[in-house]
């Protein structure tokens, strides 16, 4: 057939919310030509390529396509654009996310059935007039959101496949099955089955789509009155008057609460009545059968292709984002889940991957969960900062013991040491935005060993009895309260800098020890430097309101690498004498001094009058 973008010498009249491919569909029946002959028509030459027609002529049609097509068609501009999904990009996100861009191919999110969607027999049969007589109703734009699951005008579910062939499997790339045949209606089975012949040459189905399924003895489920309400409001979100950000970020946050409830399965049961709840069910069985069968969050991601099903599970998820004690129910479905199925709890990586599209009440709401089962790190870790009146230099490294008692001690369980460490990265990551690692980087937490990410520590916390809901209420709280402090805040930055490789001097050591009580066992007690190492740790610890663990250690750095393993090796025992509640007689005279010492030692750096040379062996840092 010769191209050219002249008139065609007969077209046909679109009607509204009709998609590109039902156009084509319906003018190449009246016309007897196929798809795939209209877009060569259209001299769509980059499309028209391995005998299909690609998807992303759907989603959007660019301007010179789009002209080339309305000359064909004897349409304008703004009615050829119309039969793609491009009007809804910015209130629908899996458009946008599916739309090439430069330099970028097309990938379908999973939340679009572009390839095969969704139809309402009814609709296809036609509204009577002589061109749908024989050309047949329009397939809707709508049917290829999976958010559109019913026929408001015919009250019906609408159909997922062929009644015959069973079909369609998602295919992506092909928006149009056997787009060279140009011998089928509209409204028939295009996808393809094998003949029984000799040369079993394949054929397409056939069967007729637009026929209303018979019910089995009146057993297939209608939409209730509720049902077909909820869908309108759906709907409504889609319309142009409404907010194209809160209908984006409604629709991002109705997939993540859907994504949470078939994922943590059967967590959820509660929000169905007993038929709605046995679809999910098989639904959920499928998803979890299927995780190592592709990538995992596109499986754990997809809506089910059953529109009962789908509109169930619709509508559970936005019952369960009308909650008012929304934080509360997403801990009770991930953490429930996570103690069940330790290895099934995809939805944190779900959210990880929506989490800039959806509102801010559900971020704030997942906050909690997200943070305790996510990875820590990538771009969707870092943080814009918040606005808050403390600053990060006022964070100490290890929780004042007064704040973690006041807010965290009743949520804690026996993850203490964690909590206390994890509050104060997750306070200095509000205060300066950025990644919880660039955080303890701040806070001078380096250690692999002693790593506060929550990566490892889901486990430990679940055991320990730590509630992440209540962790996060708590450390809201203990913010709130840094907002209006009731004494001026302590730079706990200029600290850490001013007692980098910082070590009490010996005549510091000397004087300390020599005003302490005398027992016979005094000469037995070894005053050396790997003592005055560990003291001036614990000095450092008081001052910084830091842990031990990421104190320096400069004279034990200078010693021979088994003289630093000995040293090492004793490090935790004597830290923990000067800490415990009854040390020995001996640690608890030294810590009296040490205490007075590292209390005067804060008032000079905090004045500026504190040198570091006369007490370090080792220069400060620049």
């Amino acid at each position: 057939m010769r191209r050219t973008t002249e008139p065609l010498p007969r077209s046909l009249e679109r009607t509204s919310g009709e998609s590109l491919v039902s156009y084509l569909l319906r003018l190449g029946h009246r016309l007897g030509l196929s798809p795939l002959d209209l877009i060569r028509a259209a001299d769509w030459t980059e499309h028209a390529h391995k005998h299909h027609v690609p998807s992303s002529l759907l989603l959007d049609l660019p301007r010179p396509q789009a002209e080339a097509f309305a000359r064909l068609t004897r349409q304008t501009v703004e009615e050829v654009s119309a039969l793609t999904l491009a009007e809804w990009r910015d209130q629908y996100p899996p458009i946008a996310r599916s739309t090439p861009g430069p330099g970028r191919q097309t990938r379908l999110d999973a939340w679009l059935f572009v390839s095969s969607p969704r139809f309402c027999p009814s609709c296809l049969a036609g509204n009577g007039t002589p061109a749908q007589q024989v050309h047949g109703g329009p397939w809707h734009k709508l049917w290829h959101l999976p958010v559109v699951f019913t026929c408001i005008e015919h009250r019906i579910y609408l159909e997922a496949g062929c009644p015959d062939c069973g079909q369609p499997h998602n295919t992506p790339g092909r928006l149009i099955q056997r787009a060279n045949d140009h011998t089928l209606h509209p409204a028939q089975c295009r996808w393809t089955i094998d003949a029984q012949t000799q040369k079993r040459k394949s054929r397409a189905c056939g069967s007729r789509l637009d026929q209303p399924v018979a019910p089995l003895a009146d057993a297939r489920p209608q939409p209730t009155a509720d049902t077909l309400r909820f869908q309108q409001t759906l709907l409504d979100r889609l319309a142009a008057p409404a907010s194209a950000t809160d209908a984006s970020e409604y629709f991002t946050d109705l997939r993540l609460a859907a994504a949470l409830i078939s994922t943590t399965w059967p967590q959820g049961w509660h929000l169905f009545d007993t038929d709605a709840a046995e679809r999910i069910d098989s639904f959920s069985r499928t998803l979890h059968g299927d995780a190592g069968k592709g990538p995992y969050h596109r499986v754990r991601d997809a809506p089910p292709r059953d529109a009962i099903a789908c509109g169930a599970l619709l509508v559970a998820a936005d019952r369960l984002l009308s909650r008012g004690d929304l934080p509360e129910i997403l801990s009770d479905f991930v953490i429930v889940a996570f103690k069940d199925r330790p290895s099934r709890t995809p939805w944190a990586l779900v959210f990880d991957r929506h989490e800039e599209a959806c509102s801010e009440r559900l971020r704030q709401a997942s906050e909690p969960v997200t943070r305790s089962f996510r990875r820590a790190n990538g771009p969707r870790g870092v943080r814009a900062p918040l606005r808050t009146v403390y600053r990060a230099e006022h964070i100490p490294a290890f929780l004042e013991l007064d704040w973690y008692q006041r807010h965290f001690a009743s949520c804690a369980g026996s993850a203490s040491k964690t909590v206390r460490r994890t509050a104060a990265v997750r306070l200095v990551q509000w205060a300066m935005g950025g990644s919880q690692d660039e955080a303890a980087s701040f806070l001078g937490i380096t250690s692999t060993q002693a790593h506060f990410a929550a990566r490892g520590d889901a486990r430990r916390w679940l055991r320990a009895g730590c509630d992440p809901v209540e962790f996060d209420r708590a450390l809201r709280a203990l913010a709130a309260e840094l907002q209006t402090p009731r004494r001026p805040p302590t730079d706990y930055r200029r600290r850490r800098q001013a007692l980098h490789d910082w070590v009490l001097s010996v005549d510091d050591w000397d004087a300390l020890i020599s005003d302490l009580p005398r027992s016979p066992y005094s000469t037995r007690v070894d005053f050396g430097d790997r003592k005055r190492q560990a003291a001036s740790i614990y000095v450092w610890t008081l001052v910084t309101q830091g842990e031990h663990l990421f104190a320096p250690h400069p004279l034990e750095a200078a010693q021979p690498s088994e003289v630093q393993q000995q040293w090492a090796g004793r490090r935790n025992t004597i830290l923990f004498q000067f800490t415990r509640p009854d040390p020995m007689r001996h640690y608890a005279d030294l810590s009296k001094p040490l205490t007075t010492y590292a209390q005067k030692l804060a008032q000079e750096v905090d004045a500026g009058t504190f040198n570091a040379l006369p007490h370090s062996p080792v220069a400060p840092p620049q």
